[in-house]
């Protein structure tokens, strides 16, 4: 038998409201490391976002690095880039603690076809063979068809991850032997019908660029990274397990209520596999309060050691608000107090109060606000959003105005002759 250790969505580096992880994220990373050493797998999988930002700052790489080694001593760890994550620093990291020396660490920066590095194969218990095809985040613009230069066409982006995912899985099927081989596929991707935890940027989710579950390879377990929320994905082929492993900490208020976890995926040649979700229960858990002082007060002793958001009713001025609540919830990390008001025919934004919406998700609801129709108040957040993920990227996705020029400055001295 054959065994997996599926885990995502670190985002090392991000802090909550200004308040620093770091504390959660070596509590809840010497969790992991403990689950896989008790549980021994023949591979361990991590499905992108590594880290929060493209330049990760010293600490979070050394972090990220340790934990990374550690895992890499008990099985061959392999971390694909999300859409967080730069594909250049990958590149860096692979070359200086990848498999050319020797510690079964594999850093995948970019797509790659199957024969291209695409596919890794690794030799598991009893002889048999555990076959990965990898797909780090793939950005929709790289599907820009030039015909239609005004956007980049939803119907293009499914075709476009159709034939790379196509690709790949010709190349697992290159040689293989179905009573010795598992074959495994893990994408940092989102899937149509996944429930997002809240804390991804809306214009990441959006259904415009989804691959659809019956699009995914045919395979025993794909490890899936992208969507926070652990949960398995509904409507994939027949005999095809498939998973979000989810975020390890609670990255937003909007999640103060899911349970993270770890996954172990238990996998023969030709048989269904069997997915574990494992808890973690390290890190400081986050608490949404609403109600009143005096209900607070009687709640008080929950919190102990929690961040905690608190909507309070019954105070109209909030000037010593949260020092009042402070007072009453001293072993809580207090993030935020105001008072509760009724929403204004002015107000923006919508959704659960208990999310910090992102710039994205605020210009977009703007957009929405001002009149825009949805498709173009979405097309331009994801514009924007693309802007801002790639302003400290040193390959930026291309654009199709500048792959235009880029095709008539190629041609200029062939049409002059």
């Amino acid at each position: 038998m054959s065994r997996l250790l599926h885990t995502s969505d670190w985002h090392l580096g991000a802090s909550l409201y200004r308040h620093s992880r770091e504390e959660d994220f070596d509590a809840v990373l010497a969790e992991i490391a403990a689950i896989a050493r008790e549980s021994e797998p023949d591979l361990i999988v991590h499905s992108g976002d590594l880290f929060h930002s493209f330049r990760p700052g010293a600490r979070d790489l050394l972090r990220a690095m340790r934990a990374l080694d550690e895992l890499a001593g008990i099985a061959p760890t392999v971390v694909i880039a999300g859409n967080h994550d730069s594909p250049a620093y990958f590149e860096f990291l692979n070359l200086v603690s990848g498999p050319s020396w020797g510690r079964g660490l594999y850093f995948i920066d970019r797509f790659r076809p199957g024969r291209e590095g695409g596919v890794l194969t690794f030799d598991a218990c009893g002889g048999q063979r555990m076959r990965l095809a990898v797909m780090p985040f793939v950005h929709p613009n790289q599907f820009w068809q030039r015909s239609t230069p005004s956007a980049t066409a939803s119907a293009d982006y499914a075709q476009g991850m159709r034939e790379l995912q196509a690709d790949l899985m010709q190349t697992l099927h290159d040689g293989y032997d179905p009573g010795r081989d598992v074959l495994l596929f893990a994408a940092h991707v989102y899937v149509a019908g996944a429930k997002p935890a809240k804390s991804e940027r809306g214009v990441d989710t959006d259904d415009a660029f989804a691959t659809a579950p019956g699009d995914l390879p045919v395979v025993s377990y794909a490890a899936l990274g992208h969507i926070h929320a652990p949960q398995p994905v509904n409507g994939v082929p027949s005999a095809v397990t498939a998973r979000y492993a989810g975020s390890p900490l609670q990255m937003d208020f909007g999640e103060h209520k899911d349970i993270k976890s770890v996954v172990v995926v238990d996998a023969d040649p030709g048989r269904p596999v069997r997915a574990l979700p494992r808890p973690l229960t390290s890190g400081r858990r986050l608490a949404y309060f609403e109600g009143t002082l005096d209900l607070l007060r009687a709640d008080a002793h929950t919190f102990e050691g929690m961040f905690l958001k608190a909507a309070i009713t019954d105070e109209e001025d909030g000037s010593l608000l949260t020092r009042k609540v402070a007072e009453i919830v001293p072993g809580a990390i207090l993030v935020d107090a105001a008072p509760v008001r009724e929403a204004t025919a002015e107000s923006v934004l919508t959704g659960d109060p208990a999310e910090e919406p992102d710039l994205p998700d605020a210009f977009l609801a703007y957009l929405t606000q001002s009149g825009l129709s949805e498709t173009t108040a979405h097309s331009t957040a994801a514009t924007f959003a693309r802007l801002l993920g790639e302003m400290d990227d040193e390959e930026p996705s291309p654009v199709p105005a500048q792959e235009l020029l880029r095709a008539a400055l190629d041609n200029l001295w062939e049409k002059a002759s």
